[in-house]
């Protein structure tokens, strides 16, 4: 067992160290793009990458486990050889993956993913993607650095394998206890894998550590964003193609003209052009749970500040919903794009319009801000400042999902109000205590849902009445919406318009007065029409729209597993995208609008 057990360690160290140094590699092949970059930065990057390193080196030892597993029981020549196979096959996918990657970055952007077996499917365009000496060079280079890894492998592991013959003469039930222990051993290695043991699994988003991108991205290890990718949703085009390229840009440009912000048919909702920002973002907040009295103070908020009452949420998770929310990008009906970095550093984001203003931006939230990747999406969009479950005691982790909604309320208003800067702030709140199991430390309606709702809701409204009593509130808009619905009744299907609908409020001392806006509109109009209270532009979010104008079309997009649907003043379209059929609606000429929107949102997110 003890020769194995070297073994092992020796070659789970080799594939660690071999995706470590394809850190520094990539900080000085792609040096022209790195910005300006500190000496502290050539250790801290391959530090913060180290998890996704351990995690891909812990699928290839893991199946070296497994061959160590069955050496007890075959000749040493045959496990030398098997040993070699996988190091030799794993070696050259390995190089080749970071030799591609590297070579491909500079124009590309981003690391390669599940976009490269396009081109590995017609080996004569990618052959065409670059000068015949390039090739030459990649092959000179995959020679130089196979030879050179792989006489770091058997100068590592010699002597071990050499020994592992002498344990095959050894009794078999010794060497069932010993294939056992080998066998747990390479079990073990799920949690590397995996990344926690909680709801939170290995992402590219948990390397992210930096406000310069490219640190992060060199931070990334390519072959993990590849699997990733290829985890990460349905972002084929091909299966939204209903119609040309153009005949879709028509379709959408009836709903969203390409002048609609240049319009002025919009109220005046502030007092100032400049206010400080809070936005709430609430899981599960939905509207019908307000009309069933589950959101006291969220009716009362209504009354005082601007309530939209007519918005639809765009998905029906919160990964997609943030998104939606603070970068005006609908949902698809399979895919996220939150977990897929390589695309979501292209997205607009209400932060990215408010730094260049001097802004500073903080994110709270209770729970693990690397679930579905929002740790990457946040420092894109330029969230330094964040608050998660880390930072607080493990005694107020007192739920699933993390710390209740109560704690981290006060958290926030605290750190809100303490301050003395003269500079505006963004800041983010996204809540959890309302999401399933319902866990909460709140015990006033019979039905779960209802009560964390309304557990929730005190906690906002106490957030609310602390901000009004401080300097800040006069100066303050807070934006208060859901990041989706909720099937309640239980009855209401996934698809219908009712399981969408949520509350938006807008309170704050720069509101200037009680309105109630009734216009259709959903999550991706609340940043333009914010912007647009503020004066600044808001073309980037290419499908919101200034949800107050009257001049503007109303509409609301959303999309569920496997489907999406369009609602327009007095009519509705549903649509099965899997089976290409109608679950709503009769509307010819509005379920051809609702396709070319639909093929609109995934051609742009193609080439992100």
């Amino acid at each position: 067992m003890r020769p194995r057990l070297i073994l092992f360690i020796k070659m789970y160290v080799f594939w660690i160290l071999f995706f470590v140094v394809q850190k520094p590699l990539f900080m000085i092949w792609q040096y022209s793009l790195m910005g300006d970059i500190r000496p502290v930065d050539w250790l801290l990057v391959p530090w913060h990458g180290l998890p996704l390193d351990i995690s891909v080196a812990s699928y290839v030892a893991a199946a070296v486990g497994l061959i160590l597993c069955i050496s007890f029981w075959i000749p040493e020549k045959i496990t030398k050889r098997l040993l070699d196979i996988l190091t030799a096959i794993c070696l050259t996918v390995g190089l080749w993956t970071i030799l591609g990657d590297n070579g491909c970055f500079p124009s590309w952007g981003y690391h390669l993913s599940k976009d490269i077996f396009a081109y590995l499917a017609s080996p004569r365009e990618a052959l065409a993607c670059a000068p015949w000496w390039v090739w030459v060079l990649g092959l000179i280079g995959f020679a130089i650095l196979f030879a050179l890894w792989w006489w770091i492998y058997v100068q590592c592991t010699k002597n071990n394998v050499r020994s592992l013959n002498d344990t095959v003469q050894e009794p078999v039930g010794r060497r069932i206890l010993s294939c056992l222990g080998m066998l747990l051993i390479s079990g073990a290695l799920f949690l590397p894998m995996r990344g926690s043991v909680t709801a939170s699994t290995m992402n590219t988003g948990r390397v992210y550590f930096s406000d310069n991108q490219m640190l992060n991205m060199a931070a990334v290890n390519p072959l993990f964003n590849i699997m990733e990718s290829l985890g990460s949703g349905d972002f084929n085009v091909a299966k939204y193609t209903y119609m040309s390229t153009e005949e879709a840009r028509n379709e959408v440009e009836r709903l969203l003209p390409n002048n609609r912000f240049e319009q002025g048919g919009a109220p005046v909702l502030l007092t100032t052009s400049r206010p400080n920002v809070i936005v709430l973002i609430l899981e599960s907040f939905a509207k019908n749970a307000m009309d069933a009295g589950a959101m006291p103070r969220l009716s009362q908020i209504a009354d005082e500040g601007v309530f939209f009452s007519n918005i639809f949420a765009n998905s029906y998770r919160t990964d997609r919903g943030v998104v939606s929310v603070l970068s005006g990008y609908p949902g698809q009906p399979t895919s996220s794009l939150m977990v897929a970095p390589y695309k979501s550093q292209f997205l607009p984001q209400l932060g990215k319009s408010l730094l260049p203003l001097g802004y500073r931006l903080k994110f709270f939230y209770g729970g693990d801000e690397d679930f579905t990747n929002m740790r990457s999406f946040l420092v894109q969009g330029g969230f330094e400042d964040r608050v998660a479950d880390r930072d607080f005691a493990p005694s107020d982790r007192l739920s699933k999902w993390g710390v209740p909604d109560h704690i981290v309320f006060q958290r926030a208003a605290k750190d809100i109000i303490r301050r003395t800067d003269t500079h505006k702030h963004l800041d983010v709140i996204l809540s959890l205590s309302s999401h399933e199991p319902f866990d909460v430390p709140y015990h006033h309606l019979e039905n779960p849902y209802l009560n964390a709702v309304a557990y929730t809701d005190s906690c906002v409204g106490a957030f609310v009445d602390s901000l009004r009593q401080s300097p800040l509130w006069d100066s303050t808009v807070v934006v208060m919406l859901a990041d989706h619905g909720f099937p309640y009744p239980q009855e209401s299907q996934n698809y219908m318009p009712a399981r969408y609908r949520i509350p938006v409020i807008m309170t704050g001392g720069a509101v200037r007065e009680h309105k109630q806006i009734t216009r259709l509109g959903s999550q991706i109009d609340m940043v333009p029409t914010l912007l647009c209270q503020m004066g600044l532009p808001a073309d980037d979010f290419v499908f919101g729209k200034n949800v107050a104008d009257t001049t503007q079309q109303e509409f609301a997009f959303y999309a569920f597993n496997d489907g999406f649907g369009l609602i327009i003043p007095n009519d509705t379209i549903v649509l099965d995208a899997q089976a290409d059929k109608r679950l709503m609606g009769t509307n010819d000429v509005l379920e051809h609008t609702a396709k070319g929107m639909m093929q609109r949102i995934m051609e742009i997110i193609g080439q992100l």
